[in-house]
This record gives structure tokens, C-alpha cells and sequence, in this order.
């Protein structure tokens, strides 16, 4: 059941956030006990009943303090409770404009290869992740075929509505995001394009001639014989440094049990991406491309750390996302 589901997921957040998200959603606090926290064994019928009359209110701004499984998004999807157009499954073409300080020189159309490989790996990344985040919706996409504009690189797609309106949700918060989140982007992506970009670095360091390589290497030798010996002083020393601090510290924490206590407690986790985006900015962006606004918060939480990684390692890098004319 699909109350259960977002009853389950209500449960996980502290009191404080269930008040704040129904003060989002301007719905009446007239919560049964058991979505309080108060009892632990509630009636369960009362609560699925409150979720049922305002489960679809406060879905978007929930998401923005969990992300839910992927299992879990097929249930509220299925249910109804997270609003889906099937129209949006529908192919269509739109173009994908990837403009660059680096591209502004190529008035003639021509861009360099490390450009437009560095910027088919995005826009492939980001389509990768939406199509993941819209896996529940049955979502499916063409790799699109390209075009080099003069000072842009522009990439003629032809995928689902999804695709189209997830690309241009994220186009749109990646500019208006509150506080960039520090969270992992896509490591082999974030190597390759860095790669790409600096392959004349690279291409210098491997073009260094065997002379260079083999003075490198003697005295890279030399250097590790004179930090083996210092190592061979210092690790006596450092032995007795070692311990002395860890008495200094049992102390301590001996005396201290609180402090202690605080040291062993878990870092709180990194809220959903679409925490840091303002929420009236993801509801208009999604009302603009057909997409209900819980939909899109799901989509910025699963494909917006894909897009940091992309702008870490492309600062400057602006994505516009338009309808095709033909």
C-alpha cells in the first residue's frame, strides 16, 4: 500500500522535520499519535488515512530530507500517490547546448576533439542518471547524435519527455542552488573528462625523453635510501611519542566520559541534493516541463550530484536545454 510506504518513510524523520515539512505544505497538524512519535503502536489505520488525504502534499517536500529506494519510488508512483503524465514517455527532439569560456575562440564551427569528447562524457553522464532515477516511471532514451555550432557544442537529441524535462530541471537548479552540497560525484566520469581536458599535460609527461626518465629515477632512489635511514632514527621515537599521546588521551577520555561519547557518535548523513536547491525553484522548474513537483525533487536528488562532479572538473561550464524547431 502506498500509505504504508510514505507512513514508513514519515517515521524515519525526527519530530522537528515532520513539523516543519506539514508547515511547507500548508496542511492541518492533526496527525494520529503514531506519526508523532508519540506511540509506538498507534492505530495504524488512522495514520494510513491522514497519509491518504495529504500523502501527495507533503511527498515533495519529504523528499527533500530522504530519498527513497528505488523499490519505494515504483510503489508511489504505482499507487498514484507521486502524479505521473504517460505523456512524457513520448519521444521527442531538443537540443542540448553546452557553451564554454574555452569555446568562445571556435567562430568557424570548429571546436578542439578534447572539447567535444569532454562534453559528450557529461551530457552521456547525466542522461545515464536520469535514466536511473526514472527507471520507476518505465522511462527510456536514444543516445543523441551531435552537431558542432560555432562557440558551443550542440547536441540534437531524441529521447523521452523525461529526459528532456529532467535535463532542463537540472539545468536550472544547478544555477540556483542555495549551498553547493559536498557530495561524491562519478569518479571514473569526473578522471575521464579531467583526462580529456589536460591531455596536453599528460602528453608532455609522457613525452619525456629517456634521459630524463632515468636521471628521475636515480634519484628518486637515492631520495628513498636517505628517507629509509631517517626512518630507521625516527621510528624509536616515534614509538614512545605514539604511546605517551595515547596515555595523554585514555586520560582524558577517562575523565571525560561525555566527550568521549560525542567522538564515538556518527556524523549526521548528508541530506538529499534537492535539500540545498530552493523548493519553489524545483516546483516551477517541474510545472515548466510537464513534471509533478515530487517527480522532480527525486530527479534533482538521484542527477544533481552528477552535475557538480561535471562542473567541478569544467568550471564555467553553462547547459541550456530548448525544443528542437524541426
Amino acid at each position: 500500500m502506498s500509505s504504508e510506504v510514505l507512513r514508513e518513510l514519515i517515521l524515519e524523520l525526527t519530530e522537528p522535520d515532520r513539523l516543519e515539512i506539514i508547515r511547507e505544505a500548508e496542511v492541518p497538524d492533526d496527525r494520529p499519535s503514531l506519526l508523532r512519535g508519540d506511540a509506538e503502536d498507534g492505530p495504524v489505520e488512522e495514520a494510513d488515512s491522514w497519509v491518504t488525504q495529504n500523502g501527495a502534499k507533503i511527498l515533495p517536500h519529504l523528499l527533500r530530507r530522504i530519498d527513497p529506494s528505488d523499490n519505494e519510488m515504483v510503489q508511489l508512483v504505482q499507487s498514484g500517490m507521486l502524479p505521473f503524465d504517460p505523456g512524457l514517455l513520448e519521444p521527442r527532439e531538443f537540443i542540448v547546448r553546452f557553451s564554454h569560456p574555452a569555446m568562445r575562440g571556435a567562430l568557424d564551427g570548429r571546436l578542439p576533439l578534447s572539447e567535444l569528447a569532454a562534453t559528450s562524457l557529461a551530457l552521456t553522464e547525466l542522461i545515464t542518471s536520469l535514466l536511473a532515477a526514472n527507471r520507476s516511471f518505465g522511462a527510456d532514451a536514444i543516445m543523441p547524435t551531435v552537431r558542432v555550432a560555432a562557440g558551443s557544442v550542440d547536441f540534437f537529441a531524441m529521447g523521452t519527455g523525461l529526459i528532456f524535462g529532467g535535463l532542463g530541471l537540472l539545468a536550472a537548479c544547478g544555477i540556483g542552488v542555495i549551498s553547493a552540497p559536498v557530495i561524491a560525484g562519478t569518479a571514473v566520469l569526473t578522471s575521464a573528462i579531467d583526462l580529456t581536458l589536460n591531455w596536453q599535460k599528460r602528453s608532455s609527461e609522457k613525452g619525456r625523453s629517456a634521459g630524463e626518465r632515468a636521471k628521475a629515477v636515480a634519484e628518486r632512489g637515492r631520495a628513498d635510501a636517505d628517507r629509509a635511514r631517517a626512518d630507521d632514527r625516527k621510528i624509536e621515537v616515534d614509538t614512545i611519542g605514539q604511546e605517551l599521546d595515547n596515555e595523554i588521551k585514555r586520560v582524558q577520555l577517562g575523565n571525560l566520559p561525555v566527550q568521549a561519547e560525542a567522538h564515538r557518535a556518527e556524523k549526521p548523513a548528508t541530506p538529499p541534493a534537492s535539500f540545498f536547491v530552493p523548493s519553489a525553484l524545483i516546483a516551477r522548474s517541474s510545472q515548466d516541463h510537464g513534471l509533478a513537483a515530487a517527480h522532480g525533487v527525486h530527479l534533482v536528488n538521484r542527477a544533481l550530484p552528477s552535475l557538480f562532479a561535471i562542473l567541478r572538473v569544467m568550471p564555467g561550464l553553462l547547459i541550456t536545454v530548448e525544443k528542437s524547431a524541426s
